[in-house]
């Protein structure tokens, strides 16, 4: 009888210590995603119990605390590999209200400036009493690097922009999109690498080489057209 409650005791202390090692992975998991090693947001896991009985429990010098650290690593890389199994993960960026002044003679210019930087338009107004127009637009936070420089060169001056924060917005691409079709093959060929269109694989390499992360990229592009140069004798 005596043995019987100090084994209930001790499975009671492992299964506690298997849910306080779930919730570790997860809670390590969910800051630290797999695309880029940043918070992960609007994702729920559904954890199922896969229980297997074996004799004995534990192996010999097997202690709890241990068993717990396992837990902890495999729980925070099943969490991550959940995560990029059915191609949903995006990424999110910020987003700027950014509001440029600029006169009629110089609008064009602010305009040129603001489209190259995938800024979306909101309004235009000018206003009352002056030759001012005033341009409001959303404008991604990766690219708002160098702006007010870009618009005072591209229009001598006459132009300039006051940036608020606005909002967050999630990317619509998939960092990890690969032509599966035939169509697909044939417009873009084959690999990660096919497809030099999509924005948000460019932010994650970029964000991932600049934390030292694994970047999956070619470093050579054409070997046969790779020679060795012949020494001179």
């Amino acid at each position: 009888m005596m043995y019987n409650q100090e084994a209930a005791k001790d499975e009671l202390v492992l299964w506690e210590r298997i849910e306080a090692g779930v919730l570790m992975g997860f809670n390590l998991a969910s800051g630290a995603g797999p695309l880029c090693d940043e918070s992960m947001w609007g994702v729920a896991f559904h954890v199922e119990a896969n229980i297997n009985h074996t004799e004995g429990g534990p192996s010999e010098g097997q202690d709890v605390l241990s068993i717990e650290a396992q837990i902890i690593n495999t729980a925070k890389e099943g969490f991550r590999g959940a995560v990029l199994a059915n191609n949903s993960a995006r990424l999110v960026e910020a987003f700027y209200l950014c509001e440029t002044t600029a006169n009629a003679e110089w609008i064009g210019r602010a305009y040129a400036v603001l489209g190259r930087r995938r800024a979306r338009i909101l309004s235009e107004e000018m206003r009352e009493g002056s030759a001012l127009y005033t341009v409001h637009a959303h404008l991604p936070a990766a690219e708002s690097f160098g702006l007010a420089d870009e618009l005072r060169r591209e229009t001598s001056g006459a132009a300039s922009a006051v940036l608020v924060l606005s909002h967050w917005e999630r990317m619509t691409e998939d960092p990890y999109y690969t032509p599966v079709t035939e169509e697909d093959r044939e417009e873009f060929g084959e690999g990660i690498d096919a497809v030099p269109q999509n924005y948000a694989r460019k932010c994650m390499d970029s964000v991932r080489r600049r934390k030292g992360l694994y970047v999956e990229e070619k470093l050579v592009e054409s070997g046969a057209k790779q020679r060795t140069r012949a020494r001179k004798k």
